[in-house]
């Protein structure tokens, strides 16, 4: 699914995790990179930190099948997706 994801350009490059040479590592890098470069530039920071810990328990589950489909996923992939989900 990643695989497509890529081929067909639906990942931002904001997306680190699940993505090849990307994790929490590069995004935490990143950001830090971004945040000196505003101090440095005389701007101040404000940032929100929140936990997500059991969040997709709480996600209605056709929505991302909806997503799934808008991003062209078919076939074998996403009845197994959707077999997952509705269980």
């Amino acid at each position: 699914m990643v695989k497509h994801l890529e081929d067909n350009e639906f990942i931002s490059t904001s997306q680190h995790g699940f993505v090849s040479k990307r994790s929490c590592l590069t995004n935490l890098l990143e950001t830090l990179e971004e945040w000196t470069e505003a101090l440095d530039e005389g701007y101040g920071i404000h940032a929100i930190f929140l936990d997500y810990k059991k969040d997709f328990d709480t996600v209605p589950h056709r929505r991302p099948l909806r997503k799934l489909k808008g991003y062209r996923v078919k076939g074998q992939l996403l009845q197994w997706i959707e077999n997952f989900l509705t269980k």
